[in-house]
């Protein structure tokens, strides 16, 4: 399993957030065609079923683990929630649950914001908002922190996913 994301910077401003519950990216959006690219592989990964979120917005799609004997319980929002990915008008934004170290580079390289109960030292930090990717590129890189989230709730290595 890697042990680190490695990012590249995320080029331009930041999108404008909310910074009370529920935590939602404002503005950057990215289009339909790439936030549907997005769900479709996120719900397609091993093991992982897309359910209604425990903890996020109505519309909010889980990935959710169900059958993972050896589950890395800090991984995980509300049962067996990993990520989620947030509907219209908060279109492909998630928050996703990482590492420490990742979730530290997340808000470092500009590709995301820790979550407002983070922030309000509610939750440890890894809990964090991943902005909606902007086009083909940017999928990549959301693909890549979904992947590390995904590794870090299982235990297992997605290299060719």
């Amino acid at each position: 399993m890697r042990r680190t994301l490695s990012l590249p910077q995320r080029m331009g401003p930041q999108p404008r957030t909310t910074h009370g519950l529920p935590h939602a990216q404002i503005t950057q959006h990215g289009p339909d065609r790439v936030i549907d690219q997005l769900r479709q592989w996120a719900f397609g990964l091993p093991g992982v079923e897309n359910q209604p979120s425990l903890v996020s917005v109505p519309g909010a799609r889980a990935m959710v683990i169900h059958d993972c004997a050896g589950c890395n319980q800090d991984a995980f929002m509300a049962g067996r929630e990993f990520a989620h990915i947030h509907p219209h008008p908060d279109n492909g934004s998630m928050h996703v649950q990482l590492p420490r170290e990742d979730a530290l580079e997340v808000v470092e390289k500009g590709w995301g914001e820790h979550h407002t109960l983070v922030l309000e030292n509610l939750r440890p930090i890894g809990l964090v908002m991943v902005f909606s990717p902007r086009d083909e590129a940017e999928l990549e890189t959301a693909k890549d922190v979904i992947r590390r989230s995904y590794e870090y709730a299982t235990g297992t290595s997605l290299l060719a996913a």
